[in-house]
């Protein structure tokens, strides 16, 4: 589960690659502040495991100033970029062609990915859970002998509306928290909540423009958030 995802981070051992490998994929969601990162985050995600990694459909509603570098950002490594897609629909009407497309696709991709959603959200109650059901949609398998690509989509918070997360987590059943970190610009942590697996902890920061990234204890120091927080973290505000 969060496969990707985790590899974007680090810290899979063997076994748990393994048992992602063969567990069918989660939707994750990946929440975070203006300039939190979550646009870095999920081109890591696309890019990790260099030539290995599945193909990688990248959505955006706008192009990309650069691909991430760092340690395994993947941006400097050819065989991943081979494997990724980028393409902007500037609006909901495009990003939803954009994704009736892909089944059809003699290749489809492993590996689906939405940036900004909420700038295709506009200001419809239903507008998430149709964006929502469209990704899915598009992430299944045209076939019996392929599983499902695997889906990460990011959202800005505060949300824009408080129907927006409650629509959107009944579709995305794990989440990736980012939260700078109190008095220390270019730094964060990230939290992977997923049903029925203890959480996940790591601690990111941006030396010279260049994410690290690193393994989180939650009892570890400057780490002092409770589950309770984490989990309900200003959601009665955002929705």
């Amino acid at each position: 589960m969060a496969a990707a995802l985790e590899r974007a981070l680090g810290s899979v051992t063997a076994g748990e690659a393994a048992a992602a490998a063969a567990a069918m994929p989660v939707p994750v969601l990946v929440l975070g502040p203006e300039g939190s990162g979550r646009t870095t985050l999920l081109l890591r995600a696309a890019l990790a495991g260099g030539g290995d990694g599945p193909r990688a459909l990248f959505l955006a509603p706008s192009a990309l100033p650069r691909l991430p570098g760092g340690d395994d950002g993947g941006g400097n490594d050819p065989r991943a970029l081979q494997r990724l897609e980028l393409r902007y629909p500037p609006s909901l009407g495009a990003l939803g062609r954009e994704l009736g497309a892909v089944a059809a696709r003699p290749r489809p991709p492993g590996l689906l990915l939405l940036d900004g959603l909420e700038r295709y959200l506009g200001g419809a109650p239903g507008a998430p859970a149709r964006l929502a059901a469209l990704l899915l949609e598009a992430a299944r398998s045209p076939g019996p002998s392929r599983p499902p690509a695997q889906v990460l989509a990011s959202l800005c918070l505060p949300p824009p509306g408080p129907h927006v997360l409650p629509a959107l987590r009944r579709y995305f059943p794990a989440e990736c928290r980012l939260r700078p970190a109190p008095g220390a610009p270019l730094r964060l942590r990230a939290r992977l909540t997923r049903p029925g697996v203890p959480p996940r902890r790591w601690r990111l920061r941006w030396p010279h423009g260049r994410l690290r990234v690193a393994p989180a204890d939650r009892d570890s120091e400057g780490d002092e958030d409770t589950d309770a927080d984490e989990d309900g973290d200003g959601d009665e505000a955002w929705g």
